[in-house]
Protein backbone atom coordinates (compact mmCIF):
# COMPACT_ATOMS: atom_id res chain seq x y z
CA UNK A 1 0.00 0.00 0.00
CA UNK A 2 1.41 3.24 -1.10
CA UNK A 3 1.58 5.74 1.38
CA UNK A 4 2.69 9.48 1.43
CA UNK A 5 2.66 12.68 3.66
CA UNK A 6 0.54 14.77 2.02
CA UNK A 7 -2.43 13.52 -0.66
CA UNK A 8 -3.28 16.57 -3.28
CA UNK A 9 -6.76 16.49 -4.41
CA UNK A 10 -6.85 18.20 -7.92
CA UNK A 11 -4.35 19.30 -10.29
CA UNK A 12 -5.25 22.64 -11.51
CA UNK A 13 -3.07 25.39 -10.22
CA UNK A 14 -3.97 25.72 -6.48
CA UNK A 15 -3.15 21.71 -6.08
CA UNK A 16 -0.05 21.94 -8.61
CA UNK A 17 1.22 25.50 -5.80
CA UNK A 18 0.63 23.87 -3.03
CA UNK A 19 2.19 20.44 -4.12
CA UNK A 20 5.45 22.35 -5.47
CA UNK A 21 5.77 24.24 -2.03
CA UNK A 22 5.15 21.09 0.09
CA UNK A 23 7.91 18.64 -2.23
CA UNK A 24 11.18 19.63 -0.91
CA UNK A 25 9.88 18.46 2.98
CA UNK A 26 6.95 15.72 2.20
CA UNK A 27 6.21 13.20 0.37
CA UNK A 28 3.57 14.22 -1.94
CA UNK A 29 1.18 12.94 -4.56
CA UNK A 30 -1.27 14.75 -6.33
CA UNK A 31 -4.50 13.18 -8.32
CA UNK A 32 -6.29 14.74 -10.81
CA UNK A 33 -9.48 13.09 -12.77
CA UNK A 34 -9.23 14.72 -16.14
CA UNK A 35 -6.67 13.59 -18.55
CA UNK A 36 -4.52 16.94 -18.09
CA UNK A 37 -4.07 19.11 -15.41
CA UNK A 38 -6.35 22.80 -14.95
CA UNK A 39 -8.64 21.29 -17.54
CA UNK A 40 -11.51 23.34 -15.81
CA UNK A 41 -10.89 26.53 -14.39
CA UNK A 42 -7.10 26.92 -14.34
CA UNK A 43 -7.13 26.38 -18.45
CA UNK A 44 -10.28 28.68 -19.10
CA UNK A 45 -8.42 32.07 -16.56
CA UNK A 46 -8.25 35.65 -18.21
CA UNK A 47 -4.71 35.19 -17.08
CA UNK A 48 -4.26 38.63 -15.53
CA UNK A 49 -2.32 39.47 -12.64
CA UNK A 50 -3.73 42.66 -10.87
CA UNK A 51 -4.44 43.87 -7.14
CA UNK A 52 -6.52 46.39 -8.24
CA UNK A 53 -9.65 43.80 -8.92
CA UNK A 54 -9.88 42.77 -5.28
CA UNK A 55 -9.83 44.11 -2.06
CA UNK A 56 -8.71 42.81 1.42
CA UNK A 57 -7.84 39.03 2.09
CA UNK A 58 -7.26 38.36 -2.07
CA UNK A 59 -5.23 41.16 -2.84
CA UNK A 60 -3.69 40.38 0.25
CA UNK A 61 -2.56 37.28 -1.11
CA UNK A 62 -1.89 38.50 -4.48
CA UNK A 63 1.04 41.11 -3.56
CA UNK A 64 2.71 38.92 -1.20
CA UNK A 65 2.98 35.88 -4.31
CA UNK A 66 4.20 38.73 -6.53
CA UNK A 67 7.91 38.80 -6.04
CA UNK A 68 7.81 35.01 -6.80
CA UNK A 69 6.14 36.01 -10.14
CA UNK A 70 8.34 38.26 -11.32
CA UNK A 71 11.53 36.76 -10.11
CA UNK A 72 10.86 32.34 -10.12
CA UNK A 73 13.45 30.27 -8.93
CA UNK A 74 16.27 29.41 -11.84
CA UNK A 75 15.09 26.71 -13.99
CA UNK A 76 11.08 27.31 -13.01
CA UNK A 77 10.07 29.04 -16.27
CA UNK A 78 12.35 29.40 -19.36
CA UNK A 79 9.90 32.58 -20.12
CA UNK A 80 9.02 35.51 -18.41
CA UNK A 81 5.92 34.62 -15.75
CA UNK A 82 4.35 38.34 -16.51
CA UNK A 83 4.14 40.41 -19.25
CA UNK A 84 2.66 44.22 -18.10
CA UNK A 85 0.34 46.07 -20.43
CA UNK A 86 -1.77 47.89 -18.25
CA UNK A 87 -5.44 48.22 -17.43
CA UNK A 88 -8.05 50.59 -18.24
CA UNK A 89 -11.19 50.36 -16.02
CA UNK A 90 -13.95 52.59 -16.52
CA UNK A 91 -16.84 53.72 -15.00
CA UNK A 92 -20.60 55.21 -17.01
CA UNK A 93 -22.98 57.03 -16.27
CA UNK A 94 -24.69 56.64 -12.12
CA UNK A 95 -21.49 54.66 -11.57
CA UNK A 96 -19.46 57.60 -10.46
CA UNK A 97 -19.90 57.23 -6.34
CA UNK A 98 -18.78 53.72 -6.60
CA UNK A 99 -15.58 54.41 -8.89
CA UNK A 100 -15.09 57.18 -6.55
CA UNK A 101 -14.99 54.91 -3.39
CA UNK A 102 -12.83 51.76 -5.68
CA UNK A 103 -10.25 54.37 -6.20
CA UNK A 104 -9.48 55.44 -2.39
CA UNK A 105 -9.46 52.04 -1.33
CA UNK A 106 -8.01 50.60 -4.05
CA UNK A 107 -4.72 53.87 -4.44
CA UNK A 108 -2.79 53.08 -0.92
CA UNK A 109 -2.10 49.56 -2.62
CA UNK A 110 -1.30 50.50 -6.02
CA UNK A 111 0.39 53.55 -5.85
CA UNK A 112 0.97 53.93 -9.56
CA UNK A 113 -3.39 53.54 -10.10
CA UNK A 114 -4.32 57.22 -11.92
CA UNK A 115 -7.86 58.51 -13.14
CA UNK A 116 -7.36 59.22 -16.67
CA UNK A 117 -8.49 61.58 -19.02
CA UNK A 118 -10.92 61.45 -22.80
CA UNK A 119 -7.50 61.81 -24.31
CA UNK A 120 -5.84 59.51 -22.42
CA UNK A 121 -8.30 56.91 -23.08
CA UNK A 122 -9.01 57.32 -26.75
CA UNK A 123 -5.08 57.18 -26.83
CA UNK A 124 -5.22 53.68 -25.28
CA UNK A 125 -8.29 52.44 -27.18
CA UNK A 126 -9.74 54.73 -29.80
CA UNK A 127 -12.66 53.07 -30.63
CA UNK A 128 -14.26 53.41 -27.09
CA UNK A 129 -17.25 55.96 -26.93
CA UNK A 130 -15.62 58.66 -24.28
CA UNK A 131 -19.04 60.52 -24.23
CA UNK A 132 -20.52 57.44 -21.93
CA UNK A 133 -17.61 57.23 -20.11
CA UNK A 134 -18.00 59.05 -16.17
CA UNK A 135 -14.85 57.84 -14.61
CA UNK A 136 -11.54 56.18 -15.95
CA UNK A 137 -8.53 54.76 -14.31
CA UNK A 138 -5.28 53.34 -15.24
CA UNK A 139 -3.35 50.51 -13.74
CA UNK A 140 0.28 50.24 -15.31
CA UNK A 141 0.82 47.01 -12.78
CA UNK A 142 -1.29 44.82 -14.61
CA UNK A 143 0.01 42.38 -15.92
CA UNK A 144 -0.40 39.02 -18.72
CA UNK A 145 0.28 35.87 -16.83
CA UNK A 146 1.90 32.74 -18.66
CA UNK A 147 -0.58 30.34 -17.04
CA UNK A 148 0.83 27.44 -19.19
CA UNK A 149 4.41 27.88 -18.03
CA UNK A 150 3.51 29.20 -14.21
CA UNK A 151 1.22 25.69 -14.10
CA UNK A 152 3.96 23.39 -15.73
CA UNK A 153 6.36 25.23 -13.75
CA UNK A 154 4.89 23.88 -10.14
CA UNK A 155 4.20 20.79 -11.69
CA UNK A 156 7.66 20.39 -12.99
CA UNK A 157 9.03 21.21 -9.78
CA UNK A 158 7.11 19.39 -7.85
CA UNK A 159 8.41 16.21 -9.73
CA UNK A 160 12.08 17.43 -9.86
CA UNK A 161 11.62 17.16 -5.86
CA UNK A 162 10.54 13.60 -6.05
CA UNK A 163 6.82 14.55 -5.82
CA UNK A 164 4.19 12.51 -7.74
CA UNK A 165 1.26 13.53 -9.98
CA UNK A 166 -1.49 11.80 -11.54
CA UNK A 167 -3.68 12.61 -14.10
CA UNK A 168 -7.14 10.37 -15.18
CA UNK A 169 -7.59 9.01 -11.61
CA UNK A 170 -10.95 9.67 -9.45
CA UNK A 171 -10.98 10.19 -6.22
CA UNK A 172 -13.74 7.88 -4.77
CA UNK A 173 -13.06 9.13 -1.38
CA UNK A 174 -11.15 8.20 2.30
CA UNK A 175 -11.72 7.17 5.96
CA UNK A 176 -9.21 8.41 8.76
CA UNK A 177 -8.38 5.86 11.27
CA UNK A 178 -5.32 5.78 13.74
CA UNK A 179 -4.67 9.59 12.30
CA UNK A 180 -4.17 8.20 8.89
CA UNK A 181 -6.50 9.22 5.73
CA UNK A 182 -7.22 5.87 3.70
CA UNK A 183 -8.00 6.79 0.56
CA UNK A 184 -9.25 5.18 -2.77
CA UNK A 185 -7.68 5.99 -5.65
CA UNK A 186 -8.91 4.81 -9.12
CA UNK A 187 -8.49 0.94 -7.79
CA UNK A 188 -5.62 1.05 -4.88
CA UNK A 189 -5.81 2.29 -1.70
CA UNK A 190 -3.00 5.02 -0.86
CA UNK A 191 -2.82 6.42 2.90
CA UNK A 192 -1.57 9.81 4.15
CA UNK A 193 -1.64 12.03 6.74
CA UNK A 194 -3.42 14.66 5.23
CA UNK A 195 -5.39 15.36 2.47
CA UNK A 196 -5.47 18.81 0.85
CA UNK A 197 -8.87 19.35 -0.87
CA UNK A 198 -7.65 21.63 -4.18
CA UNK A 199 -10.66 20.62 -6.43
CA UNK A 200 -12.41 23.64 -7.17
CA UNK A 201 -16.12 23.61 -7.93
CA UNK A 202 -16.02 19.77 -6.54
CA UNK A 203 -13.93 20.81 -3.47
CA UNK A 204 -17.82 20.47 -1.41
CA UNK A 205 -17.55 16.97 -3.49
CA UNK A 206 -14.07 15.65 -2.04
CA UNK A 207 -15.06 17.11 1.46
CA UNK A 208 -18.52 14.55 1.73
CA UNK A 209 -16.25 11.66 0.24
CA UNK A 210 -14.20 12.00 3.49
CA UNK A 211 -17.18 12.37 5.65
CA UNK A 212 -15.72 16.38 6.25
CA UNK A 213 -18.99 19.14 6.42
CA UNK A 214 -19.40 20.86 2.89
CA UNK A 215 -17.95 24.39 3.13
CA UNK A 216 -21.37 25.50 1.27
CA UNK A 217 -18.83 26.54 -2.07
CA UNK A 218 -20.86 28.47 -4.79
CA UNK A 219 -19.15 27.98 -8.51
CA UNK A 220 -20.50 30.77 -10.81
CA UNK A 221 -20.36 30.59 -14.39
CA UNK A 222 -18.24 33.09 -16.32
CA UNK A 223 -18.07 33.33 -20.18
CA UNK A 224 -16.48 34.17 -22.88
CA UNK A 225 -15.82 34.77 -26.64
CA UNK A 226 -12.83 35.94 -29.39
CA UNK A 227 -13.58 37.69 -32.70
CA UNK A 228 -11.26 39.53 -34.81
CA UNK A 229 -11.72 42.99 -34.58
CA UNK A 230 -10.31 43.79 -37.95
CA UNK A 231 -7.07 45.00 -36.81
CA UNK A 232 -4.59 43.39 -34.75
CA UNK A 233 -4.99 43.24 -31.22
CA UNK A 234 -1.63 41.75 -29.88
CA UNK A 235 -1.06 43.86 -26.84
CA UNK A 236 -4.64 45.76 -26.24
CA UNK A 237 -4.83 45.75 -22.27
CA UNK A 238 -7.76 44.94 -20.56
CA UNK A 239 -10.54 47.16 -20.70
CA UNK A 240 -13.02 46.70 -17.56
CA UNK A 241 -16.63 48.59 -17.13
CA UNK A 242 -16.57 48.44 -13.18
CA UNK A 243 -20.47 48.33 -12.66
CA UNK A 244 -20.85 44.95 -14.29
CA UNK A 245 -18.53 43.00 -14.87
CA UNK A 246 -17.93 43.22 -18.62
CA UNK A 247 -14.41 43.50 -20.25
CA UNK A 248 -12.18 42.86 -23.26
CA UNK A 249 -8.67 42.32 -24.31
CA UNK A 250 -6.39 41.19 -26.87
CA UNK A 251 -5.99 37.25 -27.17
CA UNK A 252 -2.80 37.09 -29.41
CA UNK A 253 -3.97 38.94 -32.72
CA UNK A 254 -8.19 38.66 -31.72
CA UNK A 255 -9.80 40.07 -28.70
CA UNK A 256 -11.52 37.94 -26.00
CA UNK A 257 -14.71 39.39 -24.55
CA UNK A 258 -16.54 38.63 -21.35
CA UNK A 259 -19.76 39.81 -20.00
CA UNK A 260 -18.05 39.27 -16.45
CA UNK A 261 -21.29 37.15 -15.50
CA UNK A 262 -21.67 34.82 -12.36
CA UNK A 263 -24.61 32.48 -12.70
CA UNK A 264 -24.45 30.16 -9.88
CA UNK A 265 -23.82 26.63 -11.08
CA UNK A 266 -23.39 22.91 -10.44
CA UNK A 267 -19.94 21.70 -10.82
CA UNK A 268 -19.99 20.80 -14.27
CA UNK A 269 -17.74 20.93 -17.33
CA UNK A 270 -19.35 24.48 -18.03
CA UNK A 271 -20.42 25.59 -21.48
CA UNK A 272 -21.39 29.05 -22.63
CA UNK A 273 -25.24 30.02 -23.26
CA UNK A 274 -26.29 32.21 -25.96
CA UNK A 275 -27.99 34.55 -23.62
CA UNK A 276 -24.28 35.21 -22.08
CA UNK A 277 -22.79 35.92 -25.16
CA UNK A 278 -25.74 37.72 -26.33
CA UNK A 279 -25.40 40.55 -23.47
CA UNK A 280 -21.54 40.61 -24.11
CA UNK A 281 -21.82 41.56 -27.84
CA UNK A 282 -24.51 44.41 -26.68
CA UNK A 283 -22.04 45.77 -24.52
CA UNK A 284 -19.22 45.73 -26.95
CA UNK A 285 -20.98 47.42 -29.60
CA UNK A 286 -22.57 49.90 -26.86
CA UNK A 287 -19.46 51.25 -25.78
CA UNK A 288 -17.32 50.87 -28.76
CA UNK A 289 -17.11 51.27 -32.36
CA UNK A 290 -16.43 47.37 -33.04
CA UNK A 291 -18.85 45.16 -34.50
CA UNK A 292 -18.79 41.32 -33.79
CA UNK A 293 -19.52 39.82 -37.21
CA UNK A 294 -18.42 36.16 -36.64
CA UNK A 295 -17.17 34.29 -33.33
CA UNK A 296 -13.87 32.71 -33.53
CA UNK A 297 -14.40 30.89 -30.06
CA UNK A 298 -16.45 30.64 -27.22
CA UNK A 299 -16.44 29.23 -23.89
CA UNK A 300 -17.20 28.82 -20.19
CA UNK A 301 -15.24 28.34 -17.05
CA UNK A 302 -16.05 27.77 -13.14
CA UNK A 303 -15.51 30.23 -10.82
CA UNK A 304 -15.81 29.39 -7.23
CA UNK A 305 -16.25 31.45 -4.33
CA UNK A 306 -16.53 30.48 -0.19
CA UNK A 307 -19.80 32.67 1.70
CA UNK A 308 -17.29 35.81 2.03
CA UNK A 309 -15.58 35.73 -1.47
CA UNK A 310 -12.38 35.27 -0.50
CA UNK A 311 -10.14 31.88 -0.66
CA UNK A 312 -9.93 29.20 2.19
CA UNK A 313 -6.37 27.78 2.89
CA UNK A 314 -6.41 25.97 6.51
CA UNK A 315 -7.28 22.64 8.14
CA UNK A 316 -10.76 21.62 8.80
CA UNK A 317 -12.47 22.67 12.02
CA UNK A 318 -13.98 19.15 12.83
CA UNK A 319 -12.18 16.43 10.93
CA UNK A 320 -8.38 16.51 11.32
CA UNK A 321 -5.68 15.78 8.39
CA UNK A 322 -8.37 17.68 6.23
CA UNK A 323 -6.95 21.28 4.51
CA UNK A 324 -9.40 23.18 2.47
CA UNK A 325 -7.43 24.52 -0.18
CA UNK A 326 -10.46 26.42 -2.19
CA UNK A 327 -12.53 29.34 -3.09
CA UNK A 328 -9.74 31.67 -5.17
CA UNK A 329 -13.60 32.97 -7.15
CA UNK A 330 -11.69 34.91 -9.91
CA UNK A 331 -8.14 35.00 -8.79
CA UNK A 332 -6.95 31.43 -8.96
CA UNK A 333 -4.33 31.67 -11.42
CA UNK A 334 -2.90 34.94 -9.58
CA UNK A 335 -2.88 34.20 -5.88
CA UNK A 336 -1.26 30.82 -6.86
CA UNK A 337 2.30 31.56 -5.60
CA UNK A 338 1.35 33.09 -2.71
CA UNK A 339 -1.74 31.02 -1.44
CA UNK A 340 0.46 28.12 -2.83
CA UNK A 341 3.27 29.08 -0.43
CA UNK A 342 0.97 30.08 2.85
CA UNK A 343 -0.94 26.82 2.63
CA UNK A 344 1.97 24.85 2.36
CA UNK A 345 3.59 26.66 5.24
CA UNK A 346 0.42 26.41 7.52
CA UNK A 347 0.53 22.53 6.55
CA UNK A 348 3.98 22.04 7.89
CA UNK A 349 3.15 23.66 10.91
CA UNK A 350 6.00 26.53 9.89
CA UNK A 351 5.05 30.38 11.24
CA UNK A 352 4.07 32.59 8.28
CA UNK A 353 7.12 34.89 6.63
CA UNK A 354 6.98 38.42 7.75
CA UNK A 355 6.54 39.83 4.38
CA UNK A 356 2.94 37.87 4.95
CA UNK A 357 2.04 39.49 8.24
CA UNK A 358 3.17 43.00 6.78
CA UNK A 359 0.27 42.44 4.54
CA UNK A 360 -2.11 41.33 7.47
CA UNK A 361 -2.07 37.42 6.29
CA UNK A 362 -2.72 35.05 9.65
CA UNK A 363 -3.54 31.59 9.94
CA UNK A 364 -6.46 32.70 11.70
CA UNK A 365 -7.69 35.11 8.49
CA UNK A 366 -7.20 32.42 5.88
CA UNK A 367 -8.76 29.25 8.31
CA UNK A 368 -12.23 28.27 7.23
CA UNK A 369 -12.93 28.33 10.44
CA UNK A 370 -13.95 32.39 9.85
CA UNK A 371 -16.70 31.17 7.59
CA UNK A 372 -18.29 29.92 10.82
CA UNK A 373 -18.05 32.59 12.87
CA UNK A 374 -19.59 34.61 10.37
CA UNK A 375 -22.52 32.90 10.45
Amino acid sequence: MKHVNVLVVGGGIAGASVGYFLAPTHRVLVVERESGYGYHTSGRSAAEWTACHFDGLMRAIVLYGRPFMDAPPPGFSALPLLQKRGNLMIALDGGESDADAFYAQAAPDNPLLVPYTDAQIRAVAPYLRTALIRRAFWDPENAEIDVDALHQGFLRGLRAADGETRSNVEFHGAERRDGVWHARIAKETVTAEIIVDAAGAWGDTVAERCAVPPLGLEPRRRTAFTFDPGFDATGVPPIDEMASGFYFKGSGPVLMVSPGDQTPSVPCDAQPEEYDLAVAVDHLETLTTLRVDRMKARWAGLRTFTRDEHPVAGFDRHVDGFFWLVGQGGGGIMSASGLGDLAARIIAGRALPESAAALGLTVERLSPRRLAAAI
